[in-house]
């Protein structure tokens, strides 16, 4: 099984600039729990997790801070092709939740989340029940 078989493309981003505010709200109105940062040209440069607005939150609450502030830099990228089992080792290796998914040319395709792993692990273990 590859990737590209679990992930969701077209995932919701937001850019480096937006209001870490209106990043909470894109969360909350999609139900995310993770948003890639991508450029002008769709290249990541950040991942944004729900945990990170959190803290941001916490510390500095009235404030207008911006994503690129609290955004994580370090991001883990695989490919469409990828073995599944590599981005659930890269994953758990890191404890990270998610991880965008990008093409030969770093572009932005799809997004592959715990949530998607877990799927993927019923479907194998119990494949005639629905997972929902």
């Amino acid at each position: 099984m590859q990737v590209r078989d679990r992930m969701s493309a077209h995932p919701v981003t937001i850019e480096p600039e937006s209001s870490a505010l209106s990043a909470l709200g894109i969360m909350q109105y999609h139900r995310l729990r993770h948003l890639p940062v991508t450029d002008a040209s769709s290249r990541v440069v950040g991942i944004l997790a729900e945990r990170d607005l959190l803290l941001a939150a916490s510390r500095y609450l009235q404030a207008g801070i911006e994503v690129s502030e609290v955004m994580s830099r370090d991001v883990f990228t695989v490919k469409p092709e990828s073995p599944i089992e590599e981005a659930a080792l890269i994953m758990a290796n890191h404890s990270i939740g998610s991880l965008p998914v990008v093409d030969d040319n770093g572009m932005l395709v799809g997004i592959i989340t715990e949530s998607d792993m877990f799927r993927a692990l019923a479907d194998v273990v119990a494949p005639t029940r629905s997972v929902e």
